[in-house]
């Protein structure tokens, strides 16, 4: 079979993903003829990349490597033009970086003379230089923004390194903006995030990707409805997004909202299945309908897909807290918050300690997110309610909620922490005055069901059932308002004394502490 035809013959069986097939032939027909001298060294060259391509689909890099050597190091290297050695120098570079021995395949790249090196060559270079901490990284990376004005990646990293922005002349505008948002982000800093994000959106209006991330900011701030409506002004100018889309279903099962997430995770899966923000979506759906176990699955195969995926692992962590399993909830949080730290990550972390009675690591979760956030309410409502378990701390933690809702009334996670120290302090007229107040700006069945609690705690047990049978309506699987509205039921229409001595039993405060609250 003629070279031409056989390689040919090999790349189709690669894209049609007989993988296996291909290798096989490639054993039979290419690998004979590499030491063949009777064979041109253009066609052996040919034959050389065929077969090494089929051993790297096959992921069998250290098998693509030993070809490329044991070729290059015989007598045929003398027999090479230096073009054909500086392919030969890509190709080993390939799978080392496939290998993840990112140093040998920097050392194979610096062989190539710099006039000679491309975009890809100069880029490659660049994070294995990052990886391995050589000094020379920033050198690299500013030359890629010379070659590659638009190299995001580049840009940021030399930026990060608190470097001004290089090559005013020819990096442009834009990727410096958009560079600068994604930093304030890791750091916290949204309202900064926020605001370069929206300047950008002015001179890029149809821009789906900066109007997502303009959402995931305001999303992080807590202004869910504008973050809703941005989230969806991006669907809308891009059917395909992906991008940003696991903070959107997270968004809005926060809202519990389980008919959006579907929709988004449908779609999302619809648009590419390869993705994780799909079946992250999924499976955010699957628990929010009772379903843990077949979410928990869903969440693996979209970290399978994507292991440096954030929200894969911040997802499975809030489905492990459904569970109550909150130490296999912290290590996932605790991985989300390694690979891209959020206010959501901190959140995530304060909540699973808390409920693993972990409080000293809670506070400390929660002082870093004050630190970072100091004006957010959900943030100082995060200190106050770990600070709420602990007796001596209930002043502090009152004083810092009272702030939390100065700094915005309408946060959640305040108004349920300062009910439930309400609670304990049997202070039950006030938890209700405040429940009351905060229905009326968060009509939610979850909302619903602990006004509810703290009715039927104040003996309010007509005005009880009506609000469990509100959150029942809204959401017909919520567990919690099935079991207070019949709890409820039995209270009002006792059968015998047992009953009557249950009902003195559950209406005691200490029944529906703070942690039954939260």
């Amino acid at each position: 079979m003629a070279t031409q035809s056989l390689v040919d013959e090999i790349q189709q069986l690669l894209d049609s993903e007989l993988c296996e097939s291909a290798l096989q032939l490639a054993e039979l027909e290419c690998k004979p003829r590499l030491h063949d001298p009777r064979v041109p060294i253009p066609e052996r060259l040919a034959l050389l990349r065929t077969y090494s391509r089929c051993h790297s689909s096959l992921n069998q890099h250290s098998a693509s490597l030993h070809a490329i050597t044991e070729f290059v190091s015989g007598p045929t290297r003398a027999q090479l033009a230096s073009e054909d050695l500086e392919q030969i120098v890509r190709d080993i570079s390939d799978a080392r970086w496939a290998l993840g021995e990112h140093d040998l395949c920097l050392a194979q790249l610096r062989q190539i003379p710099r006039r000679h090196r491309t975009v890809r060559d100069v880029a490659r270079m660049a994070r294995c230089a990052a990886l391995v901490h050589s000094s020379d990284a920033r050198d690299l990376y500013e030359e890629l923004l010379v070659r590659q004005p638009n190299a995001t990646e580049a840009y940021e990293y030399v930026h990060a390194r608190g470097a001004g922005a290089p090559f005013d002349g020819s990096t442009r505008h834009d990727v410096a903006s958009i560079t600068m948002a994604r930093t304030m982000m890791r750091r916290l800093e949204y309202k900064a995030a926020a605001s370069e994000l929206q300047r950008l959106a002015r001179r890029h209006r149809s821009n789906a990707h900066v109007v997502a991330l303009h959402a995931t900011c305001l999303f992080m701030l807590d202004d869910a409805r504008q973050s809703r409506i941005l989230y969806e002004r991006a669907r809308a100018l891009d059917a395909m997004l992906v991008h940003e889309m696991g903070a959107y279903s997270a968004l809005l099962m926060q809202e519990n909202d389980a008919h959006a997430v579907y929709a988004l995770g449908s779609q999302l899966l619809r648009t590419d299945q390869t993705r994780p923000e799909g079946w992250v979506a999924m499976a955010r759906f699957l628990a929010m309908t009772g379903q843990t176990q077949e979410a928990l699955a869903l969440v693996w195969k979209a970290q399978a897909l994507a292991p440096l995926c954030a929200a894969a692992y911040c997802a499975e962590g809030g489905i492990q807290l459904l569970c109550e399993c909150p130490e296999e909830a912290a290590k996932m949080f605790a991985k989300a918050h390694e690979l891209e730290p959020t206010a959501q990550t901190y959140r995530g972390l304060i909540s699973a300690h808390v409920q693993n009675g972990e409080h000293k690591f809670a506070y400390s979760y929660a002082k870093q997110l004050v630190e970072l956030m100091p004006q957010n309410a959900r943030a100082l409502a995060a200190v106050g309610s770990v600070l709420a378990h602990s007796a001596e701390s209930h002043a502090k933690a009152v004083r810092l909620l009272e702030s939390a809702l100065s700094v915005d009334p309408r946060c959640t996670d305040a108004v349920i922490a300062l009910a439930s120290l309400h609670v304990t302090n049997n202070r039950l007229s006030d938890a209700v005055s405040l429940l009351e107040k905060h229905l009326v700006e968060n009509e939610t069945d979850d909302m619903y069901t602990r006004y509810a609690d703290v009715l039927t705690l104040a003996n309010e047990l007509p005005k009880a059932a009506a609000n469990y049978a509100v959150a029942l309506e809204m959401n017909p699987s919520n567990e919690r308002a099935k079991a207070g509205h019949e709890r409820v039921d039995r209270l009002m229409h006792p059968s015998t004394e047992s009953d009557d001595g249950e009902r003195g039993q559950e209406l005691e405060p200490s029944d529906m502490s703070d942690d039954d609250m939260l």
